[in-house]
């Protein structure tokens, strides 16, 4: 778990550097390709930027399923696979440049309420820290928000690498 925000922000912006580099590369007609799962690069920048402005959202105020464009119930009993099925489809229709305008949009938003936290809210956890967090979860801040910046773009980029590299 990073142990300042000074150090939260810093691993976040290593990552998000890379992502936004390789965004910045991409044409809309390279993104054409599905990995085995179906998806496309664009598939993958609106997955991130609808999961991450989950996160936005509590900063702001809101509820999760809200920002992910699902029902309290649907988001309390199916699995991430279900919900992200949900938004790949009901999101297939925008443009990559939308969609990585939104990626963006999301991303300085979130990173402006990690700028409000204070140290010590961190190592709290995320139901204590936002009223409108469920109840159940016990992350910490911290952890919290690293999976669903840093961690995830990392994760999401060779990814997407491989689909505009193409097969070997």
């Amino acid at each position: 778990m990073p142990a300042s925000r000074a150090e939260l922000h810093a691993e976040i912006d290593t990552a998000w550097s890379e992502l936004d580099i390789f965004l910045a590369e991409v044409v809309e007609a390279t993104p054409a390709a599905k990995d085995a799962n179906g998806w496309t690069v664009k598939d993958h920048v609106t997955h991130m930027a609808i999961w991450g402005d989950s996160v936005a959202v509590l900063f702001r105020g809101g509820y999760r399923h809200e920002a992910l464009g699902i029902s309290e119930d649907v988001y309390s009993t199916a699995s991430f696979d279900e919900i992200n099925e949900i938004i790949r489809q009901r999101e297939g229709r925008i443009a990559l440049s939308q969609a990585i305008r939104l990626l963006r949009d999301m991303h300085g938003e979130l990173m402006r309420g990690v700028e409000s936290l204070p140290d010590a809210d961190l190592g709290r956890a995320v139901r204590d820290v936002f009223p409108l967090a469920p109840r159940t979860d016990d992350r910490f801040v911290a952890d919290f928000i690293h999976e669903n910046t840093a961690a995830y773009y990392s994760e999401r980029l060779p990814w997407m690498r491989k689909l505009v590299k193409g097969p070997a």
